[in-house]
Order: structure tokens, then C-alpha cells, then sequence
């Protein structure tokens, strides 16, 4: 159902033919129905008429009329011209340039989405899949929070900014530059994939104060341009940083004009971490002070984030499917973007054509019972 709510159209003028010609054609029909009934009346008994003519049949009569009215209407939609807008908005090329600012502390670790995450993907090239293993079938660590933001910057915001420039920075007491920002999106693919880990930042704790501040000392770096800027943070709320510090960092990233968008990731319920041995297999849990850690996503300190920011929020929530849709224009105001329309029009004309097929069946087949 939720299709029909994401189609517009080329020409919906034509849609008001349906109100006219629709009311016509039935009337026509049925006009055409008592004409013919009342002629095989006039022509004799009917009795006698049914042995020598097809049996004058209400059904068979109501049916054709309907075939004819869905032909006649699905032809109409068709030529309206319909297109599914459901499409990813894509940002234009050159117009964008976008830092993704990740969470790499130990509780990313938490695998909260190994049962709602795709395949793992065995990739030569970054572009040639050679083998696909099922998420339940994967030796050692997967589907964690890490692994869910990789993923989501990869599948989901990569293909929305093709031709655009990305960077990736990760952070936990401190900020780290893991990739400049590049549309060398294979390159980033290598990076992701063998240089961002957990931990694959200098410092403890998690202080996403401090990769925003590296996000923006990695915007100021590079030459003036009109690109709009974006920041998306991936993070599950953990904040050990200075509440002052965020402030600040917060109030430069507004001067600056960047946009920030925040993905939250993580269980609402606690989840432990688990560690692995060097062959894949789980040999217990992380601990401190004796008790297994514990850890979630904490929602309070990501929507006050968000009301410092005064941008969008997302949540990937482990109980789903992973899906980030991020409606750019929106989101950015006055960024350039364009619609990839998909033109679905072949398909109501298909039907019409298939409906017509049926119809001109029906008056051979009707022609060749009257004949014998």
C-alpha cells in the first residue's frame, strides 16, 4: 500500500479523463447489453435462437464489461505518465563533502546486530563479491555496532554521494583522521575494512567532543569552497568527555554552517561484549572488577545532543532491518539534490494490453462457437 503513496506523475491532468470517459464507456456497455438483448427477443423465440447462436449469458456479458473498463482505465493511468518517487535522493556531484565521525571505544564492540545484518561479503576489489556467508555462519566477531556503522556508510550514504568527497574520522578520548576526505570511495572501502577497528584511536573512554573537534580542524583544512558541509556521527551515547568542550565544539560547528546528523547505534536492553580467541571463537565476555560489562545505547544523552546540534537523528535499532534514509534536501536545507524518477507506466499499459488480449479471446472464441 505504501507504493501508491510514493507515486506522482508526468501528466495528472489525464487522470480526470477517468471521470468522463469511465461513466461514458459503462454506459455505452450496458446501452450496448439491453440493445442486444432486445434484439434476440424481436428476432424470434429464444429457444430456438440459443440452438443456432451462443447462449446469451448476464455473466459472460458483466465480465466483458469490466475487462473493458479496467483496460480502458489502466490505459489512462499509463498515459498519465506514473513515476515511483521513492527513489534515493542523490546530492549532485561536487556539491557535498561529508565526514563521517565514528564511535571506535570498546562497547562498539557489542554485537547487537549479528542477527538483523546481511551476509558478510568476501570482496576483491572493492566492488567484485566472491563469497557471501550468512551472518549466523560467521567464525569470529560480526555484527557489532562498528560493524553496523561501517556497513550503514558503505550500502546506505556512499550510494547517495557518488562523486561526492567523504572522510572518516574515528574517536575515543581523542580524535583520529582514518581517512581525508576523498571520492576515492575504494580507497575508503580498503580503509574500513583493514584499518578501522575498535580502539584505532588514541586515548580512553569516548569523548565524541573531540572527534567532531577533528572533524572540524579536517574541514578548515581544506580550501574555501560553497560544498555544503555534513557531519555524520555514529555513536552509541557514550560520552566521558568535558560537557564545556562539547559546548564549544558545537557552537564552532554552527559557525561554520556544517550540518550534523546523528546515527544512533545499539540495544536499548543491555548487551555484554564478547571476546574472541585467535580462531574465531568467543572465549568470554569483558569484564571490570570482576563483572561482565554491560552495555547500551543511551538515548537520553543522544537527544540532548541533538537539541545542542539542532540536527536530525537517526536510530538503527538492532530489532530491525538496518535502513538509513536520509532525505538530503530536507535534512540540508538548500542543497542541490536531484530525483532519480523511475518511470512505472510500462506496467499499467501491460495489463491494459494483457486485458485487450483476453477480451479479443473471448469474441474468437465466441465466434468460432456461433460458426459450428
Amino acid at each position: 500500500m505504501q507504493a501508491l503513496f510514493d507515486i506522482s506523475w508526468l501528466r495528472p491532468d489525464y487522470l480526470y479523463a477517468l471521470l468522463a470517459v469511465l461513466p461514458v464507456m459503462a454506459a455505452l456497455l450496458y446501452f450496448s447489453y439491453r440493445q442486444r438483448l432486445a434484439a434476440r427477443k424481436e428476432w424470434g423465440e429464444e429457444k430456438l435462437i440459443e440452438r443456432f447462436t451462443r447462449p446469451f449469458s448476464a455473466r459472460r456479458e458483466f465480465l466483458k464489461g469490466a475487462l473493458w473498463l479496467g483496460a480502458i482505465t489502466l490505459a489512462i493511468i499509463a498515459a498519465a505518465g506514473p513515476i515511483m518517487t521513492d527513489s534515493p535522493q542523490v546530492v549532485r556531484e561536487g556539491s557535498m563533502k561529508l565526514i563521517a565521525v565514528v564511535d571506535v571505544s570498546p562497547s562498539m564492540a557489542a554485537e547487537d546486530y549479528r542477527g538483523v545484518m546481511p551476509p558478510k561479503e568476501i570482496i576483491k576489489d572493492c566492488k567484485t563479491v566472491l563469497q557471501t556467508i550468512p551472518a549466523d555462519k560467521v567464525v569470529g566477531p560480526y555484527g557489532s555496532r562498528l560493524d553496523m556503522a561501517k556497513y550503514v556508510i558503505r550500502k546506505q550514504i556512499m550510494p547517495t554521494l557518488e562523486r561526492n568527497k567523504i572522510g572518516i574520522i574515528n574517536y575515543t578520548g581523542q580524535g583520529f583522521v582514518q581517512a581525508e576526505l576523498t571520492d576515492d570511495y575504494c580507497a575508503l572501502y580498503w580503509m574500513m575494512t583493514k584499518r578501522m577497528g575498535i580502539n584505532q584511536a588514541p586515548g580512553g573512554g569516548s569523548d565524541y567532543a573531540e572527534g567532531l573537534k577533528t572533524a572540524l580542524d579536517l574541514f578548515k583544512s581544506e580550501p574555501p569552497s560553497q560544498h555544503q558541509k555534513v557531519i555524520l556521527l555514529f555513536t552509541d551515547g557514550g560520552f566521558t568527555g568535558d560537557q564545556a568542550n562539547l559546548t564549544k565544539v558545537l557552537n564552532d560547528i554552527r559557525q561554520e554552517g556544517i550540518k550534523i546528523i546523528v546515527v544512533g547505534v545499539g540495544a536499548s536492553s543491555p548487551v555484554p561484549i564478547p571476546k574472541y580467541s585467535s580462531d574465531g571463537q568467543v572465549t568470554g565476555y569483558v569484564e571490570q572488577e570482576g563483572k561482565v560489562v554491560q552495555t547500551a545505547i543511551d538515548e537520553a544523552a543522544l537527544q540532548t545532543l541533538v537539541g545542542q546540534t539542532g540536527g536530525d537523528y537517526i536510530r538503527l535499532d538492532p530489532a530491525s532491518p538496518p535502513n538509513v534514509k536520509i532525505e538530503w534536501a530536507r535534512t540540508l536545507g538548500n542543497t542541490k539534490t536531484e530525483k532519480h524518477d523511475n518511470p512505472v507506466y510500462q506496467y499499467p499499459l501491460a495489463v491494459a494490453l494483457i486485458l485487450m488480449g483476453i477480451l479479443l479471446g473471448i469474441g474468437l472464441l465466441g465466434g468460432r462457437k456461433s460458426e459450428s
